[in-house]
């Protein structure tokens, strides 16, 4: 029963982050000055131009771009930044009108002179900020920070003196204490403390009212990535299920003789199936949309995708393991692997529970 997962967005993009991440060894440490060396390849290649619009230096590229490089990475469980790095920050960025400061930073961003990590928490762990005789003092941590790979910038959502603010940080600003966490698909993430830290004012890139649907829209574009980075992850633990069945033998016959296995494969096929489908069908749907942020009747898609996308890749995961033998068996295989990076992205920009909130609270309001 030979199998073979088709790209969703097939193309150069996918073709060249297929063998760079085939090739990828360790990431960076969290603490490293240094890029690892997949990393610097991927800045070398353009990646995070690929969003930018041509006149602030990028590619002017499409979101199934950055789909086809989000799934090819997803192929080999890469731990690398690329959804946070080359999609949330240029989307976030390019909606800034008018401020030199996000311009300048766009072409950076495109030339591979800055690398900006996103900390988009909001409500109770949104820090806090106000403005002191011409500086933005903030108080408490910046929280869930991705710095596997060195950054120049963060950019960070605040309640500036009870409105939500953009602001960026240079990185050699934030010297105070942190604390790394390691997760179980090797991405390093960090909370920094900036309490009693001043900015020039010229540090947020926009406030008001126009802040929290730009970093609502950021989110679910992250989200949507991620569910990228699953069908990638998917469809190479199916392909690598179908070769262990078939090379392992039991009572001297092949695993993938036995109809149990055989529907269990089956499951995880048609679970691929559909959300290969609904991933692909949704980044076409924003790329339609052009700069014009989502309405409600997408915004919710969104949410029950990646919804279906947290459950449905929990469960082929767990049902790889168990084909390739359980926990025990499986620890140093690829599958194991690519199911560990499947579960991590089904918790990142918003696990089910988010999800469900999110829906229930446009239930309610509408």
């Amino acid at each position: 029963m030979p199998f073979h997962a088709e790209p969703m967005f097939p193309g150069d993009l996918y073709d060249t982050t297929l063998r760079v991440a085939a090739a990828a060894t360790t990431t960076a440490d969290a603490d490293a000055d240094a890029s690892s060396a997949t990393w610097r390849q991927f800045l070398g290649l353009g990646w995070q131009a690929v969003l930018v619009a041509e006149a602030s230096g990028g590619a002017g590229a499409s979101l199934g771009d950055i789909a086809a490089i989000a799934e090819a990475a997803g192929r080999h469980a890469l731990a690398a930044p690329l959804v946070e790095r080359c999609a949330v920050v240029p989307t976030l960025l390019s909606h800034i009108g008018g401020n030199p400061a996000a311009e300048t930073l766009l072409g950076e961003i495109a030339s591979g002179e800055a690398s900006v990590c996103p900390v988009l928490a909001v409500d109770d762990v949104t820090p806090a900020a106000r403005l002191q005789g011409g500086r933005v003092v903030l108080q408490g941590s910046l929280r869930g920070a991705d710095l596997t790979e060195p950054v120049t910038h963060l950019l960070a959502l605040v309640a500036l003196d009870g409105k939500d603010a953009l602001v960026l940080l240079p990185r050699a600003v934030l010297a105070g204490a942190a604390r790394s966490y390691t997760g179980i698909d090797a991405r390093h993430t960090t909370d920094i403390d900036v309490e009693g830290l001043a900015l020039p004012e010229a540090a947020v890139l926009l406030s008001g009212a126009a802040v929290r649907p730009l970093v609502d829209h950021a989110n679910a574009v992250g989200a949507l990535l991620s569910c990228a980075q699953m069908v990638g992850a998917i469809g190479a633990m199916i392909e690598q299920t179908i070769e262990y069945l078939g090379t392992r033998e039991q009572f001297g016959v092949a695993l993938a003789t036995f109809q149990a296995l055989r529907h269990k494969v089956v499951e995880m096929y048609v679970a691929y199936e559909n959300v290969r489908g609904m991933v692909r069908q949704q980044v076409t749907v924003l790329d339609g949309m052009g700069s014009a942020l989502p309405g409600r009747e997408v915004r919710r898609e969104l949410a029950l995708v990646k919804l279906y996308l947290a459950v449905t890749g929990r469960q082929v995961a767990e049902t790889a393991i168990q084909l390739h033998g359980g926990i025990g068996m499986s620890r140093e295989l690829p599958a194991a692997r690519l199911a560990m990076h499947a579960l991590a992205c089904s918790q990142q920009w918003g696990d089910r529970f988010s999800q469900l909130d999110r829906l229930a609270a446009d239930a309610v309001l509408h």
